[in-house]
């Protein structure tokens, strides 16, 4: 198969790279050692440098160690985005953990699950989470702290005895470092996916992984800032591999700083921008929409940001148009999974971009289209399929769950349960989830097609589109529409616009208006939760 997408990298872009052979640790040491004094990160006003934050990572390693874990434990990162975030982040690694990154707002049920199905040794948690950790594990190594101020060795707070608090311990411990053996190999991190859909799965990514990914987005953003000169603005959560990878792994590779909020709040997100100046803002739709259709831009000042990359969920022509008016900035939509740590593809900042599609492959990585049903190979005919994609980012396979793995690893290829094609310049346009593809009657029906029609609608703030059972067709569409705070449409009135617009048998039966969808952390849409609600 030709690689039709490389004419298409932008000017300085390469097809293949060379990556360094070091682990996630090493990699911080090498930064320190480039740029000592940087600025590293800023939370709540206080900033540390590399040479601050390496020697924290240290003493964190030194924690870890001092309570007997050993290389290959793993170890739950229970938190939202903070210094204590990074630091036990890459204290783990250098101690030889395994890093399990948790969604500080999981259910006791699914954080009970992540903490029996890694086997968890150790936990850092903040002290407002604390009793949601205590109420699923009696037998973890608890650490805990306080993220509601600047993190330093006077913070106090009340813990239970049998609890670690972080500040109290950290500063006391040795700067030498614990010396451990690490290959670039080893399993650096388990990352749960899946949750949207079914059971989850803790994806194997390891140093390398996470390394090549880490180049392969910093390539791609090569002409937009230089080494030491990137300011990310971080408030796409690290626990999701989205946010770890390009706003923590990346900006510690090229000497950046991270501009650490710990939610997202958008009169917060706006005097931060104005303030600290980002040039780099990693994202969901979700996130841009907020500040595309805020009223009062005007009184903050944007035009720092060069570069963005929405992900997570399809980016709206409208979003992404009036998002590049209000920064002057370029925003482009990328693809990627959990299982390919995660960045996949990326529409060229300064390249050619391609509203509606994900983008080209990342340098030495592959995308093939393949019938879902007999597994023959349609890249080059333009049809809908399934997309598998190979790459040095690709994971390991699933913790513990060899048939999973079996299933969605083969011949090199992870099949992504994606549906989508790829035009003649080598884009790739994902249509839908294979499980979300709606048939109709025998005709096949993708949810993402209304949805970027209805989103076109000026009354349109977001919308969802889900199968749901028919008797005589199987399936119908049936569409949910949250409107613009001030618009005024009927669901008469939408069928109408979708009808002009659409066939006969995409034309949702029905259209709802909610107030609101229901989102996950990272504002990727629940479909699951609308299908649960509907029956």
């Amino acid at each position: 198969m030709t690689k039709k997408w490389l004419p298409f990298y932008e000017a300085g872009l390469k097809a293949n790279l060379e990556y360094p052979s070091i682990n996630l640790s090493e990699m911080l040491h090498e930064t320190t050692a480039k740029y000592p004094e940087h600025s590293a990160m800023i939370y709540q006003g206080h900033r540390w440098n590399y040479t601050e934050l390496n020697t924290l990572v240290t003493q964190m390693s030194q924690l870890f160690k001092s309570l007997g874990v050993a290389k290959g434990d793993r170890i739950g990162i229970h938190l939202p985005n903070c210094p204590q975030f990074v630091i036990a982040c890459y204290g783990a690694s250098r101690v030889g953990g395994v890093m399990v990154t948790i969604n500080p707002h999981f259910t006791k049920d699914d954080l009970a699950y992540i903490v029996r199905n890694s086997g968890l040794k150790t936990i850092v948690t903040c002290i407002d989470l604390l009793p949601a950790v205590e109420s699923v594990a009696t037998d973890l190594q608890i650490i805990t702290t306080d993220v509601r101020t600047p993190f330093n060795a006077a913070v106090d707070y009340q813990a239970p005895a049998h609890v670690i608090r972080l500040e109290q311990e950290l500063f006391q411990q040795p700067l030498a470092d614990p010396q451990v053996p690490i290959s670039p190999d080893d399993i650096a991190c388990l990352q749960y996916t899946g949750g949207t859909t079914g059971i989850y799965k803790g994806a194997v990514l390891t140093h390398r992984n996470l390394v090549t990914n880490s180049v392969q987005v910093r390539h791609f953003f090569k002409n937009v800032y230089n080494d030491g000169e990137g300011k990310f603005l971080c408030v796409i959560p690290l626990f999701h591999i989205y946010g770890m990878t390009t706003s923590m792994h990346m900006p510690i590779l090229t000497g950046s700083e991270m501009q650490l909020l710990p939610k997202f709040d958008i009169n917060e997100l706006m005097m931060t921008i104005d303030q600290y100046k980002p040039n780099i803002f990693m994202g969901v739709p979700a996130m841009y929409g907020a500040i595309a259709l805020r009223e009062g831009n005007n009184r903050y000042d944007l035009s720092s940001i060069k570069a963005c990359v929405s992900g997570s969920a399809p980016l709206p022509q409208t979003i992404a148009e009036k998002f590049e008016a209000i920064t002057g900035g370029k925003l482009r939509e990328g693809y990627g999974l959990s299982e390919t740590s995660p960045v996949a593809a990326i529409n060229p900042i300064y390249g050619q971009a391609k509203i509606g599609s994900v983008g080209v492959p990342m340098p030495d990585t592959e995308i093939r289209i393949i019938d879902p049903e007999t597994g023959a190979n349609v890249t080059d005919s333009g049809a809908v399929g399934e997309i598998t994609i190979k790459g040095p980012q690709v994971m390991q396979g699933y913790w513990q769950q060899p048939d999973e793995t079996a299933l969605v690893l083969r011949d090199g290829w992870l099949h992504t349960g994606d549906l989508g094609w790829m035009d003649e310049e080598g884009y790739t346009h994902i249509t839908d989830r294979l499980k979300d593809m709606i048939i109709s009657a025998g005709e096949k029906v993708y949810p993402r097609e209304i949805e970027e029609l209805l989103y076109t609608h000026p009354a349109v703030k977001e919308v969802a589109v889900i199968g749901v059972p028919h008797p005589l067709r199987g399936e119908v569409p049936q569409a949910f529409v949250a409107l613009k705070e001030t618009a005024v449409t009927t669901e008469k009135e939408l069928k109408q616009f979708c009808t002009q617009h659409l066939s006969k048998y995409k034309v949702p039966q029905k259209i709802e208006l909610v107030d609101a969808l229901p989102r996950s952390t990272v504002g990727k849409i629940l479909r699951r939760l609308l299908q649960e609600k509907y029956r």
